[in-house]
């Protein structure tokens, strides 16, 4: 949105400035009391409402739909004609004869040069002063709306990529809780209405608020309790969740689905139903920053090799990359018996 405004802004400097060409170029401005009067001035107004009038035309409508779109020979057609109009109306309008006139009508000592001398229809182009600026008004168009057209493409391609890394983490949580809800079922548990409510919680979330560019703190973590309470129905009396949450957590929000990833893995190495383990899951808020800490044991068993790729990592620091550049910390210390991952986010 700023980069859209600092267009804008450009635009109207740009404007203004060759509306001051009158002013700007002339030296009779302070001297002369007619100058407003003048056909000199009327004439540097036509030439600069050309020149502004195309501008804009070049701006928001040649090089978008003709250059961008490589219809080169319509855009240097286009743009030949309006070279030539740029030229060539201001003498139609107002002529050097006119003018001549005029100023020996005023002044009859006038000793100003006369009509200018015929030249080459191409040598026009080479050192008219209109040509100029209208080269001037084509370079700047081009660049303006080359730049705005190359920072809407990075934008697009980063929410792109945003979806893309969301739509690899949903299937991915999907696939583990409904194996936890394949164990329950394996049981018969009492508890499988309960993690199917969860679960219908969970999803709900996941379809809702995931396609959101910031949700909430409290939502996020409200879904991060009820994921982990779903694990909790799984577990056996060895496994200990020590889950924390400290701080305010009110007016604060957050990009979706960022933590999750980091839980899951706490789960899928960190449980072995035959071994007494403990999984820490530490979230902490002061002011505008959040403050992950999660660890476990890698004690888990009979782990494939595609389940041991850790692609849940991977895309949440090209996230955070995306998403807080230069506004988070990230530190995961992985060894052969412990996996420990420390996530400081500025959510300023």
């Amino acid at each position: 949105m700023f980069k859209k405004h600092q267009q804008t802004a450009i635009v109207l400097v740009v404007s203004i400035l060759f509306f001051g060409i009158p002013f700007i170029t002339s030296p009779d401005l302070q001297n002369n009391p007619s100058f407003f009067s003048s056909l000199i001035f009327y004439k540097r107004c036509i030439e600069t409402l050309i020149i502004v009038v195309y501008f804009y035309l070049n701006y928001f409508l040649f090089v978008p739909y003709f250059y961008h779109k490589k219809k080169y020979l319509i855009f240097i057609a286009v743009s030949i004609v309006f070279l030539l109009i740029a030229v060539k109306l201001p003498d139609l309008i107002i002529t050097n004869e006119q003018i001549h006139c005029a100023l020996t009508a005023q002044n009859p000592d006038y000793k100003g040069r006369g009509p200018r001398p015929e030249m080459p229809f191409f040598m026009e182009f080479l050192i008219d002063k209109n040509a100029y600026q209208f080269y001037l008004a084509l370079s700047i168009g081009i660049l303006l709306k080359t730049n705005q057209y190359i920072n809407g493409m990075q934008q697009d391609m980063l929410k792109s990529e945003v979806s893309y890394l969301k739509a690899q983490i949903n299937p991915h949580f999907l696939f583990n809780t409904l194996n936890s809800l394949y164990a329950l079922s394996l049981v018969k548990s009492d508890d499988a209405p309960n993690a199917i409510l969860k679960l219908s919680s969970i999803m709900r979330y996941v379809v809702t608020e995931s396609s959101k560019e910031k949700v909430s703190l409290k939502s996020e973590l409200d879904y991060i309790s009820d994921y982990i309470d779903l694990q909790k129905l799984r577990l056996t009396k060895n496994t200990q969740i020590d889950y924390q949450i400290s701080g305010s957590v009110e007016n604060q929000t957050i990009a979706p689905l960022l933590f999750i990833p980091i839980i899951e893995n706490c789960f899928k190495y960190g449980v072995n139903q035959t071994e007494n383990v403990v999984i820490k899951i530490h979230i902490s808020v002061d002011n505008n920053e959040i403050l992950l800490e999660t660890f476990n044991k890698k004690v888990a068993k009979n782990i494939s090799e595609l389940e041991k790729t850790e692609t849940g990592i991977i895309n949440t620091q090209k996230r955070l990359d995306i998403l807080y550049l230069n506004k988070y910390k990230l530190n995961i210390e992985n060894t052969d018996t412990d996996y420990k991952v420390q996530l400081k986010i500025n959510l300023k």
